[in-house]
């Protein structure tokens, strides 16, 4: 049996020093900090640059290599990797956290803030199966939206493993609730955020 190893972390926006955006923006190609730069919103440059930073760290540690050694590049269809690195990882990041897995195979990750949202959008998202999970009688608004962000954390992860890229149009395609993709998630929830990630 193969022993897939995946470590993540978390973190508050808040919580990452100036100081330490200032340094992993200091490691980003031109390229990439023009593109950060380019969004409107602080908090989106931070939780940019922030997501950079977790994979920095985590990679660094998990290949006993400087922080500053790491270099990353982009698949055809989008998809970050570590140049030369045997390792894999997904960023994600809602509302005030940014969360980064990292594995020595592929796997995909997502964070999103559990909030209120339109029975047109969970019926855009879900399977059947899934609608009867997510709207299983009896149970409180509070508990059906965190199980909706359960399925839609668990679909944007099991997509990021792929590689393939997320539409709205592809989350209806699968079901997190199969066996073959739920015996592979990790799921929690924690300060009103549901987390996912697929190995």
């Amino acid at each position: 049996m193969i022993t897939i190893s995946t470590v993540f972390e978390w973190v508050n926006i808040c919580d990452i020093s100036d100081g330490d955006i200032r340094h992993c923006e200091e490691l980003m190609p031109e390229e990439r900090r023009a593109r950060i730069e380019r969004f409107r919103l602080i908090d989106d440059r931070r939780r940019s640059v922030i997501g950079e930073l977790l994979a920095r760290r985590l990679i660094a540690g998990r290949c006993g290599i400087p922080f500053d050694a790491i270099v990353f590049g982009r698949t055809e269809r989008g998809k970050p990797f570590a140049v030369g690195l045997p390792a894999e990882f997904s960023i994600s990041h809602s509302g005030e956290f940014v969360l980064c897995a990292v594995s020595d195979s592929p796997v995909g990750a997502d964070i999103e803030k559990i909030r209120p949202v339109r029975d047109r959008l969970i019926q855009r998202v879900c399977s059947d199966r899934e609608l009867d999970f997510v709207w299983k009688k009896g149970i409180s608004d509070d508990e059906m939206y965190s199980r909706f962000f359960q399925v839609w954390t668990g679909k944007e992860a099991y997509l990021k493993y792929l590689g393939t890229g997320i539409g709205v149009t592809k989350l209806k395609e699968f079901s997190i609730l199969d066996d073959e993709i739920c015996r592979r998630m990790t799921f929690f929830l924690s300060e009103g955020y549901a987390v996912s990630i697929f190995q």
